[in-house]
């Protein structure tokens, strides 16, 4: 079952990206009308907006990850080729006392992604000028170094994520291709490339494994007393992909011995093509990290989700026009106390919370 619990006003224009904190009840919201805003998930209530720093549309947001106890922090992509990096200046949440901490420039167009790595101390950013830069930075958040410039995609890259366990990063692109990299002899190379989608890849995940996640792996699966399973489902290194050809794909990395050999070159297999819901291009996808379910967003303005069994993927809800009429351009998971909820953003500026339950 799916419920919309609140509708999240403000943007004057398209809602590029969504990105929920990882600790704390805050969502991050960026639009075609040059702001970030920052609202409370429980409330629904706004608690800052970031603007009159990017001169055009803002395509990506991303949390840093913190604890509850460090000051949340986030980064911006945006079509006029820079990132911005903005910070809370302590705990008191009046709205009013985030700063701008950097600017980061390098870029020879629009940047379309931005993601952390586990800890926060690395940067990536994609770009249309076919590159992803990694940046490298510390606790202040203010001073950014170029490390790598990644050039091997032949299109525009489209997205980035990062593994949320390891320095592992994935880049998405108009080439139809994912490129997976990580660092070796203190450079960054491509280690696989997944081929398989027939058109721009948009939007990527990684599978997150908590205890959590197994648990309720083992019993969707009808094991007794929750015990791990043993026929593998989720126990791999695994990616969710989105594509213009309409599909969403799972691939998993194929286990190996830990030899020099498999810091250079990883091989992946496409694992599973999700259940056709979508009609049109898929934008977003997100993994949960409660449960074992992606959400899928995109053109033709459905939400679905698909639940993971021990017989292979199944849908367990579609909401359709999720936005109306308009194209719903990012999903992603969060949570609330014991809830588990979806945040999307649309063509028709609005953000909506979606709670999920079986």
């Amino acid at each position: 079952m799916i419920q919309k619990l609140h509708t999240l006003l403000g943007h004057t224009d398209k809602v590029w990206s969504v990105s929920l904190h990882r600790t704390l009840p805050l969502v991050a919201t960026v639009s075609s009308d040059k702001q970030c805003r920052v609202y409370d998930l429980g409330s629904g209530q706004l608690v800052t907006v970031l603007d009159d720093t990017h001169k055009r549309s803002i395509c990506s947001v991303a949390w840093k990850p913190t604890s509850a106890l460090e000051l949340p922090a986030l980064a911006m992509g945006s079509f006029d080729a820079t990132v911005s990096i903005w910070g809370r200046e302590d705990h008191e949440d009046t709205g009013d006392d985030w700063n701008l901490l950097a600017i980061i420039e390098g870029h020879e167009n629009e940047v379309k992604g931005v993601c952390w790595n586990k800890d926060g101390y690395l940067l990536a950013s994609c770009s249309r000028d076919k590159s992803i830069w990694i940046w490298e930075t510390d606790e202040s958040n203010d001073e950014f170094e170029c490390i790598s410039v990644l050039q091997e995609h032949s299109q525009d890259v489209k997205h980035v994520t990062w593994h949320g366990a390891e320095d592992l990063l994935a880049s998405l692109s108009y080439d139809d291709t994912v490129r997976i990299w990580r660092e070796d002899d203190d450079d960054w190379s491509c280690v696989a490339v997944l081929n398989g989608h027939t058109g721009t890849v948009w939007c990527s995940d990684f599978e997150i494994q908590t205890s959590q996640t197994a648990r309720l792996e083992s019993e969707a699966n009808g094991e007794a007393n929750g015990e791990a399973n043993t026929n593998g489902v989720g126990r791999e290194t695994r990616l969710v992909s989105c594509s213009d050809d309409t599909t969403v794909r799972v691939w998993n990395r194929v286990a190996i011995s830990s030899s020099s050999a498999f810091r250079t070159n990883e091989q992946w297999e496409q694992q599973s093509i999700l259940p056709q819901i979508h009609t049109r291009a898929v934008y977003s996808v997100s993994w949960s990290p409660y449960s074992p379910r992606i959400a899928s967003t995109g053109s033709d303005g459905k939400l679905a989700v698909y639940r993971e069994s021990a017989a292979g993927w199944v849908v367990e809800l579609v909401q359709e026009l999720a936005h109306g009429i308009y194209e719903v351009n990012s999903v992603a998971w969060g949570r609330l106390g014991e809830l588990e909820i979806l945040v999307t953003g649309g063509d028709d500026g609005n953000v909506h919370v979606w709670s999920v339950s079986n």
